[in-house]
């Protein structure tokens, strides 16, 4: 199965939107964190009835509903035999109504979710890739927990604004998206769109 993620759009061009043209993907997920004038630019090259999506720690809430594009947000849903598991927002920095929790919110909700094959997040596991000082990008505990508790195949999450992937527990592959990439999560080859 290949699995188109788009993440992070903060600014896009319409040249990058035209790369998704003709792409071959099973599924299509927006892990958050995309303008909805940049998910329209999206949407006119994607298979509408393959997206699915979470919210980012800037998105505006219902930008997904909208566009009729499910929230897979604290859902389980299945996909030719693979579970995914979706999670938004990140570790609540700033004011606001923005999807953003504290670590005690992100625990409480995530650790009420059945297992999935693969888990989808806006941020990280915690202290993946900063020493937890920066609130903004330290990731998420629950995600962390979860993790260690249900040993998913993949993490894969947006939110760090880099390609990157990890193995957690020896077991879980973190993959860290910026932008879009497709992964094969068979062979677990990642190419990168733009």
């Amino acid at each position: 199965m290949k699995i188109l993620i788009i993440t992070d759009c903060h600014h896009l061009l319409p040249e990058e939107a035209e790369k998704l043209a003709d792409l071959e993907y099973d599924v299509c997920f927006f892990l958050g964190d995309i303008s909805g004038k940049y998910i329209d630019m999206l949407l006119m090259y994607l298979d509408k009835d393959k997206v699915y999506g979470i919210l980012g720690n800037h998105d505006e809430f219902g930008v997904l509903e909208a566009r009729n594009i499910p929230n897979i947000h604290c859902k389980l849903i299945e996909i030719n035999g693979t579970s995914f598991l979706g999670f938004e927002g990140s570790n609540r920095y700033k004011r606001g109504e923005f999807p953003m929790f504290t670590q005690k919110e992100a625990r409480k909700l995530l650790m009420k979710c059945p297992k999935a094959d693969i888990l989808l997040s806006h941020d990280s596991p915690y202290k993946l890739y900063s020493d937890g000082k920066d609130l903004a990008h330290c990731g998420l505990k629950a995600i962390s927990k979860y993790i260690k508790k249900y040993k998913p195949i993949f993490n894969i999450h947006g939110h760090q604004h880099i390609n990157s992937k990890k193995i957690l527990n020896n077991k879980t592959n973190v993959i860290s998206v910026y932008r879009a990439s497709i992964i094969d999560i068979k062979t677990k080859e990642i190419t990168f769109i733009f």
